[in-house]
């Protein structure tokens, strides 16, 4: 059976990130690194914005807060999705070795 874009993992309870079913181990890595690389990189600002000129308001950092949970939440459930499918690929793997070796239960 095929993998549909219809069933797409929406992991999250509230904000949704639709992860396409389709997608392998590597690029579903690949995009969880991105926004990891993004949280940091914004966290890497706040914590080097300093001085009167370069004040945040309480609006900012909300904002700024918000942004980061997004892009956490979403790598966490890129990395949820890249761990299910090594599960699968693994499962199906034993399964394969097991119809070869014709260890099945079979009557002797």
């Amino acid at each position: 059976m095929g993998k549909r874009l219809e069933d797409a993992n929406c992991l999250t309870e509230s904000e949704c990130l639709l992860i396409d079913p389709r997608a392998d181990r590597e690029t579903l890595l690949d995009h969880a690194e991105m926004r990891l690389d993004a949280v940091k990189d914004l966290m890497f600002t706040l914590s080097t914005m300093n001085g009167q000129d370069r004040d945040l308001t309480s609006v900012d950092l909300s904002n700024l807060a918000t942004v980061s949970r997004y892009l956490t939440g979403d790598a966490s459930d890129l990395l949820v999705a890249a761990r299910r499918l090594d599960a699968e690929q693994r499962a199906a793997q034993r399964q394969a070795v097991h119809r070869a070796h014709g260890t099945g239960g079979g009557h002797v």
